[in-house]
């Protein structure tokens, strides 16, 4: 635990970035749609059942490009009778028409489409529910406060250790488990975040304390927690005192 005197701002462009995380989030969708892995195919990602899978890159929507060049590896493959399962996270409109034709004129290699972003069975995997915070601030004297966590949840964190273990539901010893850092800022402008104290458990099994004890500079100030979840997701709760 530390006490810091230095001033910083932070600008979140989105909540969930999957560019940045573009090889974790084809993994975590393997995982969470059950599909079986084959490392011997250089175009086929796996199998769904007896289908064949192909995933398509989420930073882009699956498009007329992306059908032909699965046409053109199919017509490679003249003794391939299975049919394809394309994975995507959204598609061009003119995808629709084109795989209908697809379908009406040949027999085999059927291909439907799994689109995380709509599917009834799989579209939660990729629906972003922000981290929540249930936070107690108490007056005890002129110039200060008790400041206490009295909860916390972050529902991707949760969902990924779900999707990790396929017997049970994981349940969360303590939420603190879940926290990566704790900021606060004893008189926030609501605009740049003083750090004025910070809880950064030193060890990695270590967890934040929970509780503090802050000195305010005066009456009416703003107090300002900020929580950082271990996936760097941010919650902050503004109290006026």
């Amino acid at each position: 635990m530390s006490k810091n005197h230095y001033s910083f701002a932070v600008y979140k462009i989105n909540d969930y970035d999957l560019k940045l995380l573009k090889t974790e989030a084809i993994e975590l969708s393997v995982q969470h749609i059950g599909i079986q892995r084959t490392k011997t195919d250089t175009f086929f990602d796996g199998y769904l059942g007896k289908n064949l899978v192909k995933i398509i890159d989420f930073n882009h929507p699956l498009t007329l490009l992306d059908l032909q060049l699965l046409k053109d590896e199919l017509k490679k493959r003249q003794d391939e009778d299975r049919d394809i399962t394309i994975v995507c996270l959204g598609k061009e409109l003119a995808v629709n028409p084109e795989i209908e034709r697809w379908n009406k004129t040949y027999p085999i290699n059927k291909i439907k489409i799994i689109e995380l972003k709509t599917d009834k069975k799989y579209g939660n995997f990729l629906i972003h529910k922000s981290a929540e915070a249930k936070v107690k601030i108490e007056k005890t004297d002129t110039n200060k406060v008790i400041i206490e966590i009295l909860n916390f949840i972050s529902p991707t964190i949760i969902e990924r250790l779900n999707i990790d273990t396929t017997l049970f539901k994981v349940k969360i010893p303590d939420f603190r488990c879940m926290i990566d850092t704790v900021l606060i800022d004893n008189n926030y402008d609501n605009n740049v975040f003083n750090v004025v104290y910070s809880d950064i458990p030193e060890r990695k099994n270590d967890l934040i304390i929970g509780k503090y004890k802050i000195e305010i500079p005066e009456p009416n100030s703003k107090i300002a927690v900020k929580i950082i979840d271990m996936l760097g997701e941010e919650v902050i709760n503004v109290f006026k005192v």
